[in-house]
């Protein structure tokens, strides 16, 4: 019994043993035998379960080793017509697989091997149409070869809709020692050692565009693109975005460049020839990236170099918008990394060297900028012929027609700091600019649009421009022009804060020089200055004159009422500004006035319907100046004055002369700059006539509501003749004798005028005159009955008191008050 159980019990250790040996074995021979059978039946089962046709010459496969190799291998798809499936036509010579990892493939999805070689291959392939299920997939497959080589080999890879995914012919590649980085803020791949080289390559970015290149070459840290387009292959309508680039060159040439997982870094890229087009699409889309990733890697390029370049920009309609014929362009030591692109230009460069010819830029659909020639290297940026043109005609919007032969930017230094435009100049000059504004003439009001001004820092050395002209024009009709000015400012400087001032700007110092200044002054007169200059707080002019447009007679029949015709003329005018503002805030605040050599004529014409609106005097006249003005000083010399008054059915006006006129003017304002006195004094000294010495003192307070004031005067051995040049055309009467002296002392409101006259003379006739301008002997005879012809000793005043009239002004009141007293004396 004992011997049985245990003969029993060896029994089943040696079944044990033997069924272990068997799947031991069995494991073992697996591979071997699915290799083998592979081996046999690979070409059966593709045949049989696949819708390819497969034909292999040889063929070894390696689960344990990992190792796959084919040769003269045929494939093709057995119904070409299936469009559901991918349809595939390839002759391959060798293909190997070394060290594939099969299982992780089976089990884990994972596709590992250390080299992948492909030579003497010409393979078609039109993909299938991605099924709903395939474009919802969003998981990345985990593909991973160490190393590739391919050679001589030909590919036509093409899209469901039969656009290419990849083409090329003599197709040779090695990349050896590959990693790949599955952060997308990083460069995908990496490899120490490459060779390309292909020929009419055509690469399927997208939808929407693809990448020609007739030859690639790429070995030894250098890539060689030979005609490299980038193209569009929709129809604009098609996209999405808001521009379409379509973009040539003959030659991209990179050299020295190094690739891993964190950076590029390339030493010299040179484009020849490129050309870039741009054309919109009229759509105004704008993708933003709500989440964007930050950039994790670094790009360094030590030098790049665009030769002789063409860039042009088109609307959807093929309207030419900008362009340039030739362009040379240059940068050294560029770097974008993650602390680059945060800012507004996401890269620096130390080196720049920049020419273009021929520039076009269409601002609107009226204007329109050409340049001849702009270069830059480094610092200084020379810009030649530079014009603005005019593209229609507008009734609504001002149009410039600008040209200038030079505009240099010298030592430039602008650049962001993070959010922050530095603007900042050596010096900026422009020569000979010629401006011509052509106005609107029917120009609508238009809401300024609210937005914020980026934050920014200027900083200039100086600005300069030379020779330069302006003109103006409305309707055919120039309405202002400077013949030749000169602008020179000194250490310029502004920023957000200064912008909020009453001047954007400040500067040290500045000189602005005029020549031939035309101003059209309104619907009657023309202003011209001879010169201008303008340095610091001081101002001169030359050669002013505002003369009318038109004739005596003629205006007289263009003016619909009564009103003055002025002809002036001023040898020179200084103005020493005190703290004017002309921007914000705006004010006049002026310290001196000096005027040398003024001739003012005056000319009014009763033949017009009388004006009978209310005029007021000069007190409210200033009150009613909504700026806030004051000049402390107003001072005239070397003058003179005429005033003409033609009466209607005269035969020659009267005149009113004042030669060797000066007056000193002191607070002239209008009560609107607090702590200011507001008593404007006028003390005034010529010759009447010529001949007679006369001083007349003006006062008055501006902020006074009844426009009180006071004036007083003397004239000096005034002659009958003299006075005659006035009274025989209103009055038809002359007088005879001579006048010692006239004096008043007159104060008043904006009611009248009263006070007292002094008047001394001596042998005084008077004669009436018929229409003809001869004596009527007896009427003259008897009035001088009544005419007290010599007044004799100091004479005693009279007091004289006489109601304005509201639609005579404040000189015709003064005279009417000097007639007044005349005729109690005399009568």
């Amino acid at each position: 019994m004992k011997e049985n159980k245990i003969t029993g019990k060896n029994n089943r250790k040696k079944w044990f043993f033997s069924i272990a040996a068997v799947i031991v074995l069995l494991i073992i021979a697996f591979p071997f035998a699915l290799n083998f059978y592979l081996q046999r039946k690979l070409p059966d089962l593709v045949n049989q379960k696949t819708p390819y046709k497969l034909e292999l010459k040889n063929f070894d496969l390696s689960l344990i080793s990992g190792d796959f190799v084919a040769t003269d291998m045929k494939i093709s798809t057995k119904n070409p017509d299936d469009k559901k499936i991918t349809q595939i036509k390839g002759n391959v010579k060798k293909i190997e697989i070394r060290d594939f990892s099969v299982w992780k493939a089976l089990f884990n999805k994972s596709y590992h091997a250390d080299q992948f070689l492909l030579s003497d291959s010409d393979v078609k392939i039109k993909l299938a149409p991605k099924t709903e299920k395939e474009k919802k997939a969003t998981k990345k497959t985990d593909l991973h070869i160490k190393n590739i080589v391919m050679s001589n080999v030909f590919a036509d890879i093409v899209n469901a809709e039969g656009k290419p995914v990849f083409v090329g012919k003599k197709i040779n590649i090695k990349l050896k020692d590959i990693e790949q980085n599955d952060n997308d803020a990083k460069i995908p791949l990496a490899f120490k050692e490459f060779k390309i080289d292909a020929k009419e390559v055509h690469i399927g970015v997208n939808d929407f565009y693809q990448i020609n290149a007739d030859e690639i070459f790429a070995a030894n840290k250098t890539l060689d693109l030979r005609k490299f387009h980038l193209q569009p292959i929709q129809k604009p309508q098609n996209y999405n975005a808001k521009n379409i680039f379509d973009f040539s060159t003959e030659r991209l040439l990179a050299k020295d460049f190094n690739i891993s997982k964190d950076s590029l870094i390339v030493s010299d890229i040179i484009f020849t020839n490129p050309d870039l087009k741009v054309t919109s699409t009229g759509k105004n889309t704008v993708e933003k990236d709500k989440n964007p990733k930050e950039v994790e890697m670094k790009i360094g390029l030590k030098n790049i170099d665009f030769q002789r370049g063409k860039i042009v920009v088109m609307q959807a309609n093929k309207d030419k918008t900008a362009s340039v014929d030739n362009f040379n362009f240059k940068l050294t030591n560029i770097v974008f990394d993650k602390n680059t692109v945060k800012e507004k230009i996401p890269f620096r460069f130390t080196n720049h060297d920049i020419e273009a010819d021929n520039i076009y830029f269409k601002a609107s659909n009226l204007q329109a900028l050409k340049i001849k020639k702009i270069s830059s290297r480094n610092s200084n940026i020379i810009i030649e012929k530079l014009q603005m043109i005019t593209l229609g005609k507008s009734a609504q919007k001002d149009l410039f027609n600008v040209t200038t032969d030079e505009i240099k930017i010298i030592n430039n230094k602008t650049k962001y700091i993070g959010q922050k435009l530095n603007i900042h100049f050596g010096g900026l000059e422009i020569k000979t600019p010629d401006v011509k504004i052509i106005s609107a003439s029917q120009k609508s009001k238009q809401k300024k649009a609210s937005s914020e001004t980026p934050e920014f820092a200027a900083k200039l050395g100086f600005i300069k421009i030379s020779n330069g002209k302006i003109s103006q024009t409305s309707l055919g009709k120039e309405k202002l022009a400077v013949g030749k000015f000169d602008i020179q400012l000194n250490n310029i400087s502004s920023d957000n804060n200064q912008l909020k001032k009453d001047l954007p700007i400040n500067f040290s110092s500045h000189l602005i020089t005029a020549q031939k200044v035309f101003l059209d002054a309104g619907k009657y007169y023309t202003l011209k200055v001879g010169d201008l200059k303008n340095a610091g707080k001081q101002t001169d002019i030359k050669d002013l004159q505002y003369r009318p447009k038109y004739s005596r007679a003629g205006f007289s029949k263009v003016i619909a009422k009564e009103s003055d015709l002025y002809t002036i003329t001023v040898k020179k005018i200084g103005i020493t500004d005190s703290n004017s503002k002309l921007f914000k805030n705006q004010q006049i605040d002026i310290s001196k006035v000096a005027i040398d050599g003024l001739h003012c004529n005056i000319y009014h014409d009763l033949a017009p319907p009388d004006d009978t609106e209310a005029r007021y005097l000069f007190s409210k006249k200033l009150r009613g100046m909504k700026m806030p003005m004051f000049v402390k000083n107003v001072a005239i010399k070397n003058s003179s004055l005429e005033y003409e008054e033609n009466a209607e059915n005269s035969n020659i006006p009267g005149k009113l002369t004042f030669d060797e006129f000066g007056i000193d003017i002191t607070n002239v304002n209008n009560g609107k700059i607090k702590g200011r006195p507001t008593v404007i004094n006028a003390d005034a000294k010529f010759a009447f006539y010529g001949k007679a010495n006369t001083e007349v003192n003006w006062k008055f307070d501006v902020m006074n509501l009844e426009d009180k004031y006071t004036i007083n005067g003397k004239i000096l051995k005034l002659s009958a003749e003299n006075v005659n040049l006035f009274v025989r055309p209103y009055l038809n009467v002359t007088l005879d004798g001579n006048i010692d002296y006239l004096k008043f002392d007159y104060y008043g409101t904006n009611a009248g005028i009263a006070g007292n006259f002094y008047f001394k003379y001596n042998e005084m006739y008077v004669n009436f005159l018929n229409k003809k301008g001869n004596e009527r002997k007896l009427l003259s005879k008897v009035a001088n009955w009544f005419v007290k012809n010599e007044s004799t000793g100091e004479p005693d005043h009279v007091v004289i008191e006489k109601k304005r009239e509201s639609d005579r002004s404040f000189f015709s009141m003064l005279w009417q008050g000097i007639m007044e007293g005349l005729k109690k004396y005399l009568i």
